[in-house]
């Protein structure tokens, strides 16, 4: 009779337990259709943030000088529209696009890696993005700085920029 009740409370245990953790299954929600990166860019932009990265350092150095480019409450800035960008960076110190306006493109619309900047008055030049573009999050990227050297062109250093939506 023992032996038939500790049978019979094991069972009950399993049972319940199974209940348990068939009940627990995880809800499954649908993410919808992701967001476009060309209509996520469109959007006016200032400098949140510039780090600047020594390339030819074996541990990389780096230093935050964003506060570098502010002047005063005045912070760099670039709009995008579907095909171009303008930046106002009046009486600031530099300017990382090189000119004032010009075209853009992605490198992959789908899954882009990189931003390619044709400038109206500048040679082109291409930023690496550093994250995705999405409606909620910033713009990141990096601006490489090459030099040639014996016939030889190297990046000795690099900009990471963050820009946020106004």
């Amino acid at each position: 009779m023992r032996i038939m009740k500790t049978i019979i409370k094991n069972i009950a245990i399993m049972l319940v337990i199974g209940s348990t953790l068939s009940a627990c299954k995880k809800e499954t929600k649908e993410l919808g259709a992701p967001a476009s990166k060309l209509i996520s860019i469109q959007a006016d932009w200032e400098l949140l943030k510039a780090v600047q990265v020594d390339e030819v350092s074996l541990i990389r150095e780096s230093a935050n000088i964003t506060s570098y480019f502010y002047n005063g409450f005045r912070r760099p800035n670039i709009s995008f529209t579907a095909t171009t960008y303008t930046v106002d960076t009046v009486g600031l110190s530099y300017n990382f696009f090189g000119s004032t306006s010009g075209t853009w493109a992605f490198d992959n619309v789908e899954f882009p890696s990189v931003i390619k900047f044709t400038p109206n008055d500048a040679a082109p030049f291409d930023f690496k993005l550093n994250g995705p573009i999405r409606p909620q999050d910033n713009l990141k990227f990096t601006r490489p700085v090459y030099t040639t050297c014996k016939g030889a062109t190297k990046m000795v250093m690099s900009y990471n920029l963050e820009f946020e939506r106004k």
